[in-house]
């Protein structure tokens, strides 16, 4: 039997677009006093975490089901603003992305799939965000507004989710994507 794996559905994006938001997570590192940003090849749109599991094979099928079943096409979603969820210690920093209702409905459509293959999927409303960093406390001097202005304006080609395995290898946070199923034209 295999090892556990850290599992979770996500929308993975061009090198290109991964590169625009890590250069502005570094905008948002260079005024902030401390802080774990997200690296480069790591940005990704979480669609639902399944968590540590050895049932891969039970995901992958769950995920195909969920794709190959969805009534939505490829379609494209559009970076926002930043954003933060508040901790003690220092805060999750993230780019929004705006209202899609084709993003909501292959949320719906996948964390139900998961949900049918009997895995326990959190049931709660889509918050779409890309994490640029977490454990963030910001300068004095630098706002949230001001640093929100700069959020590169990117539309986001969604034809692809992703079944991604997140582990540390020497220390560094790693995900990989285990398999992927395409978005069919519908």
């Amino acid at each position: 039997m295999g090892g556990f794996y850290r599992l979770f559905a996500a929308i993975d994006f061009l090198p290109e677009d991964k590169e625009k938001l890590y250069r502005y997570g570094m905008t948002v590192k260079e005024n902030s006093i401390k802080g774990n940003f997200t690296h480069q090849e790591n940005i990704h749109l979480t669609l639902a975490f399944i968590g540590e599991t050895r049932k891969r094979s039970g995901a992958e099928e769950a995920l195909k089901k969920g794709v190959v079943n969805s009534r939505v096409s490829p379609f494209v979603i559009e970076t926002e603003k930043l954003g933060r969820f508040q901790n003690k210690g220092g805060d999750i920093f993230w780019v929004g992305i705006k209202e899609s209702p084709e993003l909501i409905k292959l949320y719906e459509e996948i964390t139900e799939s998961l949900r049918i293959q009997g895995f326990s999927i959190e049931e709660q409303k889509l918050k779409a965000h890309l994490t640029i960093g977490r454990g963030v406390v910001l300068e004095k001097a630098a706002s949230l507004e001001e640093l929100s202005a700069l959020v590169p304006k990117l539309h986001l080609l969604v034809n692809k989710i992703h079944l991604m395995n997140s582990e540390r290898i020497e220390g560094k946070l790693r995900y990989s994507s285990l398999m992927e199923a395409a978005l069919l034209v519908r």
